[in-house]
């Protein structure tokens, strides 16, 4: 069923919805904030946790880890197309919203929504940014800008709660402060409306929630804003493709503004979760199930720095003795000392760390490691291997156990950049001026965004993130992956040389999945070097004949060679117990 922002009623059961969907958000809203206290830690600022010590910040170190192991880089487009006509152009499609990607500095984007995802549910906006109607000639309008992803706070998301599913909500969006004066100047807002609307207190729409953004600056006030501020709101409704501005201080007012059809067919809003729960909006999180075992090690951890602290040597003297007593203060070591009684001082080593206690926090922190995805592997803490095969065997299990995460972080992010391409390609004005180099020509070849210059319809092209682009990798990392580019490339050789395997083909393929560029240029050289050995073939006696040998080289251990590892990582954790106790 539509509804009519335009009716009275309908807008009336729409505001209702919106107060039961934002009253039923204010606990999950309130649990996200405590856990981004325990995150932030209790020095960050004097209203940010609760005054008891943090000695292992476990959620600020994972978090930080899956950030750079899912998207430390800006995404790199990829754009295909089942027409072959439109393959050219899927190149000039995917380098202009590349160049997009990097101005608008998307990466932090997508690391600031990760880290809303992990405490509980990522969502970002996209849009033209500095949008709105403009007469660039007499009584010619239109809608300048450049495409732009914002964040969205979950404590100004409006998300129809009741539904079960996030991907078939009737409506949902957001609210954001706006300047008054600036509102009232735009020429795309009903005038009507904006002549009933006056400025309003930040606290307007702060609800119940315990808001995150008060964790550093206190209790909100409005005397921190230098000009006349009101609330606006955007509603989208995925069913009639329209996007509604409302003012959010007057439930009574008509919409500012209707957009019909604005972007691609699947919205402006992108939401990221890293796990579902069946029947519900809200997402299960990586914080929701680690932040109990991360408050555990700390009072255990707690315990035992009290424990420790707690911890003494003193020696007993009886009275009578105060001499012998202050004999045995003063003496330096190896000096005798003439006492009266050598057996009258008593050293007493009152207990310490206790054994149990730290067993028990090195368990805990064994199954945070496991609840987290082996993030001692995913984030270099330590070795945990034997062998750096085993290394390599553990990490790519530990990559396995965030492979789902990984896999909505890059579906995320290729929403992102299919909802950007859309607005560049409706945007008949915009220009970006690019260019890319020819391949083993040393020459440039324009590839400017310009308008009339699209190719087909826009539904033709499939956008994706090129694999890997986004994770962190080390130089050594990169290097290895050179190396190995060498060896398959020379393997793939003969192929090649046969013409029956395009190198060009491969090189530009295999520097795009592993995005490492540096193989295109690695790649010149050693094509030019082949085209060389080529024209001197023709010398080399005709023989044909060649022995192949091939054989099975273990690459690390499996099955209970795995075991093994894991044996090792506890025995570690045993010795580690002993020795603690053997120091008491």
């Amino acid at each position: 069923m539509a509804i009519d922002v335009f009716s009275t009623q309908d807008r009336s059961r729409l505001w209702s919805a919106i107060k039961r969907s934002r009253d039923a958000m204010v606990p999950f809203d309130n649990n996200r904030t405590e856990m981004l206290r325990d995150y932030a830690g209790p020095l960050y600022s004097p209203h940010s946790s609760r005054k008891t010590a943090r000695y292992v910040n476990k959620l600020n170190t994972t978090a930080s880890i899956y950030q750079s192991a899912l998207c430390f880089n800006n995404p790199q487009c990829k754009i295909t197309s089942f027409n072959q006509k439109n393959w050219p152009f899927c190149r000039r499609f995917e380098v202009n919203i590349n160049k997009v990607v990097a101005n608008i500095d998307l990466r932090t984007t997508l690391q600031e929504c990760l880290l809303d995802a992990f405490f509980l549910l990522g969502a970002a906006k996209v849009r033209m940014a500095d949008a709105g109607l403009r007469e660039v000639e007499p009584d010619v309008w239109m809608d300048v800008g450049t495409p732009w992803a914002n964040r969205i706070s979950f404590s100004d998301l409006i998300l129809d709660m009741p539904n079960r599913s996030i991907r078939t909500m009737r409506f949902y969006g957001d609210r954001y402060r706006a300047s008054f004066d600036a509102v009232q100047g735009r020429d795309d807002y009903d005038r009507k409306v904006k002549a009933k609307m006056s400025p309003s207190s930040k606290n307007n729409q702060n609800s119940d929630s315990d808001r995150a953004d008060q964790i550093a600056s206190g209790n909100s006030v409005d005397d921190d804003e230098i000009e006349p501020m009101c609330w606006l709101m955007d509603i989208y409704f995925p069913m009639q493709g329209q996007l509604v501005t409302f003012s959010a201080d007057n439930d009574t007012l008509p919409p500012l503004k209707v957009q019909n059809n604005v972007g691609s067919e699947l919205g402006p809003y992108k939401f990221l979760s890293l796990g579902y729960m069946p029947d519900n909006v809200i997402p299960s999180t990586p914080a929701q199930q680690l932040v109990l075992l991360d408050r555990l090690t700390n009072r255990l951890y707690s315990k035992l720095a009290a424990q420790a602290t707690r911890q003494k040597n003193y020696v007993l003297i009886p009275k009578g003795a105060e001499k012998d007593g202050e004999a045995n203060k003063n003496a330096h070591d190896g000096e005798y000392v003439m006492v009266v009684d050598p057996k009258s001082a008593v050293f007493v080593n009152t207990p310490g760390v206790d054994g149990n206690t730290n067993a028990f926090f090195l368990a805990a922190q064994e199954i945070y490691n496991t609840q987290s995805g082996n993030e001692r592997v995913l984030g270099g803490l330590g070795s945990t291997a034997d062998t750096a095969t085993q290394e390599q065997m553990l990490a790519a299990g530990a990559g396995g156990r965030i492979a789902f995460m990984k896999g909505a972080v890059n579906q995320f992010a290729s929403d992102i950049l299919r909802e950007i391409g859309c607005l560049m390609w409706n945007d008949e004005a915009l220009t970006i001026d690019s260019s890319i180099d020819a391949e083993n020509t040393g020459y440039r070849v324009p590839t400017s965004w310009e308008p009339g210059k699209r190719q087909g319809i826009f539904d033709h092209y499939e956008f994706s993130v090129e694999p890997n682009s986004m994770v962190f990798r080390p130089p050594e990392a990169k290097l290895q992956t050179l190396k190995q580019f060498a060896a398959d490339y020379l393997q793939m050789m003969p192929a090649i040389q046969a013409g029956i395997f395009d190198g060009q083909e491969f090189t530009r393929i295999y520097a795009s999945y592993t995005n490492t560029p540096e193989i295109l240029r690695l790649a010149k050289q050693m094509q030019a070097e082949m085209a060389a050995g080529d024209s001197h073939q023709a010398t080399k006696a005709p023989v044909t004949e060649r022995n192949v040998t091939r054989s099975n080289v273990s690459r690390g251990p499996t099955g209970t060679g795995m075991e093994a590892v894991m044996g090792q990582m506890m025995q570690g954790n045993r010795q580690q117990g002993a020795m603690v106790g053997a120091g008491r």
